[in-house]
């Protein structure tokens, strides 16, 4: 028997933490993205007819789909992130899980921004196995 394996992510438009954890080995994985930022110091906003938002759209399409490619199909997964990119991920997952006749344990919250500590926790506690509190003496 194999021994079960949870990935964790936690993914904003800027970079993608990704943790695979068992209790033998936890492998870490970051990807930084290409999207551009939405916030603009300077100048009028963009028009559709100079693109809008479909250059940002088309570096997130290429994002998620690389960090996709990352996730083990094998794996429990917990998707965790800020704002509309995490849905978005979790959507592209789904839907390729889907297409091939994959099910996996797959849980999705929004969160702000933590560190690889407390996303590891979070994996742990999600994969049945939070790490052991040792009490004070």
């Amino acid at each position: 028997m194999t021994t079960p394996r949870t990935t964790g992510i936690w993914i904003s438009a800027s970079s993608a933490t990704m943790l695979r954890w068992s209790p033998e080995l936890t492998v870490r994985h970051r990807i930084d993205s290409t999207v551009p930022g939405r916030h603009r110091s300077t100048g009028r906003p963009p028009t559709e007819e100079h693109g809008g938002e479909g250059h940002r759209d088309e570096h997130m399409r290429s994002f998620l789909d690389h960090v996709a490619h990352g996730v083990p199909v094998d794996d429990d997964l917990l998707l965790l992130g800020d704002g509309e990119v995490v849905e978005r991920l979790a959507d592209h997952i789904r839907t390729d899980d889907a297409n091939h006749g994959r099910q996996r344990r797959f849980q999705v919250e929004k969160s702000g921004a933590i560190t690889e500590r407390q996303l590891l926790a979070r994996i742990r506690t999600f994969a049945g196995s939070p790490a052991r509190r040792t009490l004070p003496r």
